[in-house]
């Protein structure tokens, strides 16, 4: 639906032309009331000219039109771009019209047809903005670099002509920094451009960039006040959102909040927000943002079950079983590895009784045979790594199988993972891995001395090995711990 808001004066002629087009009034609102207007799809003509108002919403590519003469041919035009018929809308007008170069640029952009040279200099000779947009978002025959792309930003917010148009500017930049990982850069601009933004839509859009530039600065350990702050922002934003019915968007920030709020520790609002995102996707009937929520939805679960929750378990199974609807082997293959990661990490550390305990056993290895089978050693090599050490971890644990020896697999595991777990490359991630072989060590046992004495050598390596390789206290004293009950070991061989 579109609205377009006009005056007294050109109501008459708005009218006559929209009913020019059979049916187009089912499609076309006309009001002179402004505050009657529930679209974000508008127009807005007066008696000479038409003005189209930006769009904050990410609804269209964010092509700055300038204003234009009102008459019937320009107005239809507008209206079909807006309503999604580009191809309708260059019935209406031609080359000698001004509006014809604007409408063909920004329909270019939005279905991705490669941006021709000539385009590129109309832009850059009409509105610094769209020139930006055109070279970053466009395709474009000579790509600039990140610095050149920055450039012409900065250029667009100088040169703008009017503050509407310079938060707008600002908004797609940081766009671009956040892309590049500059969150200084983007904080400080975000919170420059949002002391001179007038429209609430414009000071939304920045507080919305502004709460993920914020969470992306977020370090361990958090900081209550700025944990805060953040979700603060999130709230106010997806309040907009919502009172704009703009599901979408809200669901989006609604998952980044919910994670925020377990930051927080605050469980009970965490799963709310994360459920509403949920069924905001459901409802907008988009499978890729809902499995990415459900994803969302089955960490925080699993989150809570392992810090004193273990009722969450079998929630967060259901929750990532859901989310295998949408990830599937086929379609999905890393999001289907990643969610049965998970499972089989659940599936090892669910508490059950003895005569469980093989039923679940059998589901984790079926989970981290998927994993492994994506996760190749060559293709992922530290996430087969990860893998592989959290596998061998597992098995450690495992009932005593009939057909193979659990332990002798779980050393395997380990040493596969070590081989890409180099003490160059992986320090921290080697440490572990040799603090679990030593765990390891104490489970096995061996036939003569001399092969007691050899396990004994190799633990103690270990062990010595991991004090070089980490800073970190407890891994430290965990293996000094190793190193005093090997010494008397070694007394008994």
């Amino acid at each position: 639906m579109l609205t377009i808001l006009t005056s007294t004066s050109a109501h008459k002629k708005v009218q006559e032309a929209i009913a020019s087009v059979d049916r187009l009034d089912e499609l076309v609102s006309i009001t002179e009331d402004s505050e009657a207007i529930n679209d974000l799809k508008t127009l807005v003509v007066d008696a000479d000219e038409i003005s189209i108002p930006l769009d904050w919403y990410d609804m269209e590519p964010p092509y700055a039109f300038p204003t234009t003469p009102f008459n019937k041919e320009n107005l239809l035009a507008l209206v079909f771009y807006k309503l999604g018929n580009q191809q309708k809308s260059f019935e209406f007008v031609s080359e000698e019209y001004p509006i014809y170069h604007h409408l063909l640029i920004a329909t270019h952009l939005q279905f991705g047809y490669e941006i021709s040279p000539g385009m590129v200099d109309f832009c850059y000779n009409t509105l610094p903005h769209n020139h930006a947009i055109l070279n970053y978002y466009g395709v474009v025959e000579n790509p600039l670099n990140h610095k050149e792309l920055k450039s012409l930003f900065s250029h667009a917010i100088e040169k703008a002509e009017n503050d509407e148009i310079k938060v707008f500017s600002a908004k797609h930049y940081l766009n671009l920094l956040l892309d590049a990982g500059e969150l200084d850069t983007a904080k400080a601009l975000a919170e420059e451009q949002a002391a001179i933004a007038i429209s609430e839509d414009a000071k939304n859009a920045l507080n919305t960039h502004l709460a993920g530039i914020l969470m992306a600065q977020l370090q361990v350990p958090y900081s209550t006040e700025k944990l805060d702050e953040v979700l603060d922002l999130q709230l106010q934003s997806i309040a907009h959102f919502e009172a704009k019915n703009q599901k979408i968007q809200a669901g989006m920030v609604l998952v980044d909040a919910a994670e925020v709020a377990n930051f927080k520790e605050d469980f009970i609002t965490s799963k709310e927000l994360i459920n509403r995102a949920i069924q905001y996707f459901k409802q907008e009937d988009i499978p890729e943002f809902l499995g990415e929520a459900g994803f969302k939805k089955a960490i925080l679960l699993y989150t809570w079950s392992k810090n004193g929750s273990p009722q969450y378990y079998k929630a967060a199974i259901n929750a990532f079983q859901d989310v295998l609807k949408v990830f599937k082997r086929d379609t999905h293959p890393q999001k289907f590895a990643d969610v049965h990661h998970n499972l089989a990490l659940i599936y090892s550390e669910i508490p059950v009784g003895a005569e469980e305990k093989p039923m679940w056993t059998a589901f984790c290895a079926s989970s981290f045979k998927e994993v492994l089978s994506f996760y190749t050693k060559e293709e992922y090599p530290y996430e087969n790594a990860m893998a592989s050490h959290n596998y061998a971890t597992a098995l450690m644990h495992f009932p005593p199988a009939k057909i193979h020896d659990n332990l002798e697999k779980a050393s395997g595991l380990f040493e596969e993972a070590l081989e890409i777990r180099t003490a160059s490359a992986y320090p921290f991630e080697r440490a572990l891995t040799l603090m679990n072989q030593l765990e390891l060590g104490w489970l096995t046992h061996n036939e003569t001395s001399e092969e007691e004495l050899k396990k004994y050598e190799e633990m103690k390596a270990k062990a010595e090995e991991i004090k070089t390789l980490v800073t970190d206290a407890s891994l430290i004293e965990q293996a000094d711990k190793h190193l005093q009950e090997l010494e008397k070991v070694k007394s008994l061989i």
